[in-house]
């Protein structure tokens, strides 16, 4: 079965998602939407963070709940996760259906799904709690390199919270591959995440949790998105 290509497994996806009583299933489709797009799995705080950030509606529980024969919250970590495989392949292929025929059943608008991940991430960062600030592990002096540090990893682990680590990970991801929409609505979000200080202290992160490589790549695809290429100097030497 091509991954783009739908298989006997649809019609048993189809069945499921016809289950669903019609005035939860808007509502459902934009959270599967929130975890299709999203670059690693979400707990069950996080999705419902996202859910309250986007002033959107459902809970991560309720989604479980009703969709447990095809999602399965880990009872650990509680992360969210697709049972199967062929699932987010289900889901795929209704992304590109809808953006082809529209009208699909479990339409996933992933663009506008990445602009919500992009403004959480964004709102993560700047969060006066646990957003981005100064010396973030508790480093004793700036001038110590990360190997001279042995114990950095556990400060990683202690100092900076799930959601700005996933944050400052993944963020200029979810901006490449949001709407036009979005990024109107992002502009002054990004102009600020990526000035000084805030922009050193992004870095910091990425330094501690090995992430530097990643952002660099994730900048040169967000460059090219509109709502990015008219920004400040600041963005443009990040992204070298």
């Amino acid at each position: 079965m091509s991954i783009d290509q739908p298989g006997a497994i649809d019609g048993v996806y189809d069945l499921v998602l016809e289950r669903i009583n019609e005035r939860f299933k808007l509502i459902i489709v934009e959270m599967h939407g929130m975890l299709f797009s999203a670059l690693e799995p979400l707990t069950s705080d996080d999705l419902d963070d996202l859910i309250e950030h986007t002033q959107g509606q459902g809970s991560a529980k309720a989604l479980v709940r009703i969709l447990g024969s095809v999602l399965r919250e880990d009872p650990i970590i509680h992360s969210i996760q697709f049972r199967y495989p062929t699932f987010v392949e289900y889901l795929r292929r209704c992304c590109i259906t809808a953006n082809k025929e529209g009208g699909n059943k479990m339409a996933i608008d992933t663009t506008s799904a990445n602009g919500q991940a992009a403004s959480w991430c964004l709102h993560s960062l700047k969060s006066r709690t646990e957003g981005l600030r100064f010396n973030i592990c508790h480093i004793e002096s700036s001038f110590y390199m990360n190997r001279q540090i042995p114990d950095l990893q556990e400060r990683g682990a202690k100092f900076i919270p799930r959601r700005p680590r996933y944050a400052s990970l993944h963020w200029p991801f979810h901006v490449a591959a949001m709407d036009s929409d979005w990024g109107r609505k992002l502009r002054n979000e990004l102009a600020h995440i990526v000035k000084s200080p805030f922009g050193l202290y992004w870095m910091e992160i990425l330094s501690v949790t090995g992430g530097v490589m990643r952002a660099v790549s994730g900048l040169r695809a967000a460059w090219q998105h509109k709502s990015v290429s008219g920004l400040s100097e600041t963005f443009r030497l990040l992204k070298q």
